[in-house]
């Protein structure tokens, strides 16, 4: 029978699954990393896992979201895409914004390997849509105050929020886009991005 935690060894507990998870993850990924790996960095007894996280599918998505809220907190304390945007400035924030995907060892191991694909297939389908919300959220307002600016096209803020997701996406698909053409080929994606849903102005 696991063991009961009080509240405050529960959040000791979580913050070290997170913390080993994200080791454990990025040294050998998701598929080789079982749940014992992990309790057993972690300190605690195999079956004391589930009282934390339902799988290791969902330890692993929490370590994303953690990871990509971050990413979110550096960009918009330097970009203040709400305010005035023109073409220059969301290219300047979509290239940034791959700048720190890029130097997130543990993102950077998701895009590279099957890890994503095997958690999809793990995960709830609520677990997924909720992410997606959450990201619609924070995109879908600052879409409106743009519109409203009269410098974005005539577009739902949910079709461009879901552009604006999928360049990020696509960053998942390096290997097949090839690894040697992938930076020129992002750099003329989101010049593309920028000039076809940000109104011409004098700043592109």
């Amino acid at each position: 029978m696991a063991k009961a935690f009080s509240d405050r060894e529960k959040e000791l507990i979580r913050k070290r699954l997170i913390e080993k998870g994200k080791e454990l993850f990025a040294r050998y990924g998701l598929r080789k990393t079982g749940v014992g790996d992990l309790t057993k960095a972690a300190g605690i007894a195999q079956g004391s896992f589930y009282n934390f996280f339902p799988s290791k599918e969902e330890l692993y998505f929490e370590i994303i979201e953690q990871e990509e809220e971050q990413i979110k907190e550096k960009l918009l304390s330097t970009h203040k895409v709400g305010e005035n945007i023109t073409r220059r400035s969301l290219r300047a924030f979509l290239t940034e914004a791959f700048k720190l995907i890029d130097e997130s060892t543990f993102i950077k191991k998701l895009m590279n390997g099957e890890d994503y694909e095997l958690m999809l297939r793990k995960l709830p389908e609520e677990r997924m849509a909720k992410h997606i919300k959450s990201d619609s959220d924070i995109l879908t307002p600052m879409l409106g105050i743009w519109h409203r600016k009269g410098v974005l096209i005539d577009r739902k803020p949910e079709v461009i929020s879901g552009l604006l997701r999928g360049i990020f996406i696509l960053s998942l698909h390096r290997k097949e886009i090839g690894e040697d053409v992938f930076p020129e080929v992002m750099e003329l994606l989101i010049e593309s991005v920028a000039r076809s849903i940000i109104k011409e102005d004098g700043n592109d």
